[in-house]
C-alpha cells in the first residue's frame, strides 16, 4: 500500500495536504493502464489512474481511453468505414435495393464518430 498527498485548493500553501491510500497506482489511462486497473479492482484492490493529456495546439484533450480511442486507430476506422458505406451504397443497387436518397452529412459523421468515443471514455470509467 502506499500513500498519495493531493493539494487541498482552499487551503493556504502551506497547509494543503489530503492523504489516501491505494493498493495499485496506474500511469496512463489507455487500454493497457485501464485493462489493470479494472482487473485490480475485480479482485478488491483500491486503485488509482493517472492520465494526463498534454493539451494539441488547437487546445484539444481527450477523456480516458489513450490515443488510439480518442484521436488514432479507432476514429480511423469508423471513417474508413463510413467512407466504404458510400461505395456499398452504390453497389447495393446492381442488388436490387432501392435507394432514394444516395448522399453523405460530412457534420453528422463526425458528430456521430464523437458522440461514439464519448461513450467509450465513459463506459470505461
Amino acid at each position: 500500500m502506499f500513500r498519495v498527498q493531493v493539494p487541498d485548493q482552499d487551503a493556504p500553501v502551506m497547509e494543503r495536504s489530503h492523504d489516501y491510500n491505494f493498493d495499485l497506482a496506474v500511469l496512463g489511462g489507455g487500454s493497457g493502464g485501464l485493462a489493470c486497473a479494472k482487473e485490480a479492482a475485480k479482485h478488491g484492490a483500491k486503485v488509482v489512474v493517472f492520465d494526463f493529456v498534454q493539451p494539441t495546439p488547437q487546445k484539444s484533450t481527450w477523456g480516458l481511453g489513450g490515443t488510439c480511442l480518442n484521436v488514432g486507430c479507432i476514429p480511423k476506422k469508423l471513417m474508413h468505414t463510413a467512407s466504404i458505406y458510400g461505395e456499398l451504397a452504390e453497389d447495393a443497387l446492381n442488388y436490387g435495393w432501392d435507394l432514394t436518397k444516395n448522399s453523405h452529412d460530412w457534420n453528422k459523421m463526425v458528430g456521430n464518430i464523437q458522440n461514439h468515443i464519448k461513450s467509450q471514455n465513459w463506459k470505461i470509467r
